[in-house]
């Protein structure tokens, strides 16, 4: 075990520290045991784990349309790929009071995980109040599920 006034810490320089690598193909595999889905091998992990200093990422907003053009509802989808694969996140998901309950939303989010399937990707997320229930709804017919997660925030103080 390191001393830790002998431990120093640095920004990663080398992109192909096989060392890092190695960690990161650790913690994957540590930590895809704790969800339900389909494990990678470690040979998987370490193909598609990167620490390259690059964060892509696509916006798409599908847009739920009512027979005469107008807008009724929306689902706001990101992809990125922070290194560990390609990742997606559902930012919003709103459909209009006077058009709720009519489905709209379910509509929405299954062309959104279509999207999602379509592009391989390796985890998808929403965030949503607990007593948001069309929302929650919505989201589980989708494939969603609850999980067993602490989620920290920070917000800048004044």
């Amino acid at each position: 075990m390191a001393d830790l006034d002998d431990v120093r810490i640095e920004t990663l320089e080398d992109h192909q520290d096989t060392d890092v690598r190695a960690m990161l193909v650790d913690l994957a595999l540590a930590e895809q045991r704790h969800y339900d889905h389909p494990e990678e091998k470690p040979e998987q992990l370490s193909a598609r784990l990167t620490t390259a200093p690059r964060f892509s990422g696509e916006n798409h907003i599908l847009v739920a349309r009512a027979s005469g053009g107008e807008a009724i509802g929306l689902c706001w989808v990101v992809l990125f790929d922070p290194g560990t694969g390609l990742e997606a996140e559902i930012a919003e998901l709103y459909v209009r009071p006077g058009e709720r309950g009519q489905g709209v939303a379910r509509s929405l989010m299954a062309e959104a995980m279509q999207l999602i399937r379509s592009r391989d990707v390796t985890f998808a997320c929403v965030w949503t109040r607990g007593d948001n229930q069309a929302a929650l709804g919505a989201y589980i017919s989708a494939g969603f599920t609850p999980t067993e997660q602490t989620v920290l925030t920070w917000l800048p103080l004044e």
